[in-house]
């Protein structure tokens, strides 16, 4: 399976490999496009890649298609997942630099395996942002999902990966009184895949991502490993507060002052308190974090915000090749 990916990514990213014989620097988004820009770029060109995986390709990979109702610590030491392990570690190791959203992002490499430790220590860090169409305007009082449905409104949105967490998700809201103010929409996950129970509304997939968060008061991320979601991001714009498990990534959005509301495991009983929470807290309490979370976004998370980081690190690594 991993065989036909590398073979599948190298070929749709060949056309724009080749048209970049008289670039100074290639940038790809994937170990697969690495090892190929690496094996055929020019003597002065260098290979910078964009981390986005939340794990070693072979670890999601492997849990995602093959084993998802599984620890993913049960298969690391299965020797083809060892094997590619050991291929991504040399393909960073050969990338002349790494870039990730923030330090946090890389906590779970080096959960998974330490040698990605001294790779990571030597990354580059350059946050991301995100913007809904420019028709959407945040009014600082958007609660219309309790508004609709009398109920606070909690938004799951992603899909039901086992990194992600879903399951552990689900198990908490069975422990839920019927009687607590809450609704969970879950909006990715088919229909189909969602367990009918009386807090859960399943949306499928959803185009509107704005009208979505319009819609909702809080979002809900409780991801066994996380990157720096873009769908959390998204929340920060529309002003939701965040409940969040403390790992990766999300503890990058509370480092950055949104309006977070932090689980310290995904255990089911944490989860429930952290739901029971966001149910609970007065309205006045619920609008100071969507402000807290809307601020964040203004202040670090809009494309502009991006845009400029990455012109401040390409000149400063213009700056240092030419000293160098």
């Amino acid at each position: 399976m991993l065989r036909d990916i590398a073979a599948d990514t190298c070929a749709e990213s060949q056309v724009s490999l080749a048209g970049a014989s008289d670039a100074d620097v290639i940038f790809t988004h994937d170990p697969f496009s690495t090892e190929a820009a690496l094996r055929e770029r020019r003597r002065a060109q260098q290979v910078w890649m964009m981390c986005h995986g939340v794990t070693p390709i072979v670890v999601y990979a492997a849990w995602s298609w093959g084993i998802p109702e599984a620890d993913w610590r049960s298969f690391l030491d299965y020797p083809d997942v060892r094997s590619w392990i050991d291929w991504e570690l040399d393909v960073w190791s050969r990338a002349d630099r790494l870039l990730f959203p923030c330090s946090e992002a890389t906590d779970s490499f080096r959960t998974i395996d330490a040698r990605f430790n001294a790779l990571a220590d030597q990354a580059y860090f350059v946050l991301s942002g995100a913007a809904a169409p420019a028709s959407r305007v945040w009014s600082g009082a958007e609660n219309a999902g309790q508004r609709q449905t009398g109920k606070r409104v909690g938004l799951y949105l992603g899909s039901a990966e086992p990194y992600r967490g879903f399951d552990a998700l689900l198990a908490a809201v069975e422990t839920l009184s019927s009687n607590v103010n809450l609704t969970i929409a879950v909006a990715g996950p088919p229909p189909s895949k969602v367990p009918t129970h009386p807090l859960i509304r399943a949306l499928g997939r959803v185009e509107d991502i704005a009208a979505l968060f319009a819609s909702v008061d809080f979002l809900v991320n409780v991801n066994r490993f996380s990157l720096f979601d873009l769908s959390t991001i998204e929340a920060t714009e529309a002003g939701k507060p965040l409940l969040l498990h403390s790992i990766g990534g999300n503890r990058a959005f509370e480092r950055l002052g949104a309006g977070c509301v932090m689980l310290r495991d995904i255990e089911p009983p944490t989860i429930a308190a952290g739901l029971t929470h966001m149910a609970a807290i007065e309205e006045a309490t619920l609008l100071a974090l969507s402000r807290q979370s809307r601020q964040c976004w203004e202040r670090q998370l809009t494309p502009r915000h991006m845009w400029e980081r990455h012109l401040a690190f390409y000149d400063a690594a213009g700056a240092e090749r030419s000293n160098g």
